[in-house]
């Protein structure tokens, strides 16, 4: 073998190795952390003691671990402040304090089990109570933490919420974002994605009440477990809203089973969520939803579809963080997941129901019209990118690239731009 090729092969391995042994370390860095708060917590929360909360959840976590060190082949060693790399971690606009597991469930999780991933701000806060409550499974939560009088009022209404509510010591880790800057969703998304404890995570907004037991729908059905772990599919979970909104308030009166959300369906009482954009769930097939008894695959994909979804948790994509504000971020997340090869397969039984809340409008109206700018661009960066990879992995013509194929010629300049690698 001639000699560059083994310098490149060695310097490519050296990377490798020193990758590796910073992620080890940082794991075991956030391992102590979590144990310190967990033996310091008290039956009032963690870290409570201090007027200026978030200046204590800084300064505890620097008193810990200021920088990561590891050694390579030739015995040389090597530094990283823990800030560096979880700040290298997450690309979203601002400068973020990122505190993983600033809170721990109590639970063990277990690796073949589904982490419900989600955001929570400050007057969500009862929403996550009653979702532990309701779940009683693994729960990933990124709050954010306005580094204000706000973000103090915060951290004092988590630790109140922990103190009274067990289902949420056994359930829900808490992963704290501190930033000024608000609304960065698919950045939170990604915090409480990364530090998901099991093997499959479920992408849920804080707003929406699970009515039925998905997880032991999916975790008892070897059809649904064999897609999972194929790593090529994603398991869609129907959601649905109150036609008047007065009557989603109420949780308590939400159908538990299929029959009777069928009948509230049925009577015009419930429908798609978000029927007036209909682009954004209609893909799922309500009607086909209603009469199914086994999965089916969604096969009417569109850019603008956004489901709510269960799928295995080492899938490479991300949610792209430049996506600041509403509208847009979560189907940029969809979207991606579809192009690299995802497929949608819908579960019958299933389904979660919105619970009302107000919009602040004028501000979502401002964010939409941004990020739906921003969204056209990304589409065009995604369907290259996953191109030139499928081309270089020599899948070009494998079924991983027929979702690419399919929806990619709808994006202008697509094929022009193709022609430059195929």
């Amino acid at each position: 073998m001639p000699s560059n090729i083994r310098i490149l092969m060695a310097q490519k391995y050296v990377r490798t190795i020193a990758i590796v042994c910073v992620l080890l370390l940082l794991f075991v860095w956030i391992s102590d952390l979590s144990t310190l708060r967990n033996q310091n917590a008290d039956t009032t929360g963690v870290w409570l003691r201090s007027a200026s909360v978030l200046r204590d959840i800084s300064s505890a976590s620097t008193s810990l671990t200021k920088e990561i060190e590891w050694c390579d082949e030739n015995d040389i060693s090597h530094q990283l402040t823990a800030d560096i790399v979880l700040s290298k971690s997450f690309s979203a606009a601002g400068s973020n304090y990122i505190s993983p597991y600033y809170l721990k469930a109590h639970n063990e999780v277990l690796a073949q089990d589904i982490t419900i991933t989600t955001l929570v701000t400050r007057d969500r806060i009862p929403n996550l109570a009653r979702l532990a409550a309701r779940y009683k499974g693994p729960i990933s939560a990124t709050v954010h933490i306005p580094d204000d009088d706000e973000g103090r009022e915060t951290v004092k209404l988590l630790n109140e919420a922990f103190a009274s509510h067990p289902e949420m010591r056994q359930y829900v880790d808490i992963h704290l974002v501190r930033n000024r800057l608000d609304r960065q969703l698919n950045m939170w998304r990604n915090v409480a994605k990364l530090f998901a404890r099991s093997d499959y995570i479920m992408m849920l907004d804080i707003d929406f009440y699970p009515c039925t037991n998905f997880r032991q729908s999916i975790l008892s059905n070897p059809s649904a477990l064999d897609l999972l772990r194929s790593g090529q599919s994603a398991l869609v979970i129907p959601a649905f809203e109150y036609t008047k909104q007065d009557d989603g308030l109420d949780w308590r009166t939400f159908p538990t089973n299929k029959s009777s959300l069928v009948s509230l369906f049925k009577a015009g009482n419930v429908g798609m969520f978000h029927s007036f954009w209909v682009l954004g769930h209609g893909p799922t097939d309500y009607d086909k939803w209603i009469s199914s008894d086994d999965l089916y695959e969604v096969t009417t994909y569109q850019k603008s579809y956004e489901p709510y979804i269960v799928v295995r948790k080492d899938h490479p994509s991300w949610c792209d963080e430049r996506f600041v504000g509403y509208g847009s971020n979560k189907a940029a997340c969809l979207y991606e997941l579809y192009i690299s090869g995802v497929d949608y397969y819908v579960l019958p039984h299933d389904f979660i129901i919105h619970q009302t809340h107000a919009y602040p409008d004028r501000i979502r109206d401002a964010e939409r019209k941004y990020n739906r700018r921003l969204y056209n661009t990304f589409r065009e960066e995604i369907c290259v990118r996953y191109a030139r990879q499928f081309i270089a992995e020599g899948a070009w013509e494998s079924p991983k690239a027929m979702n690419l194929k399919e929806e990619c010629p709808k994006v202008p300049k697509f094929r022009s731009t193709m022609r430059n690698f195929v």
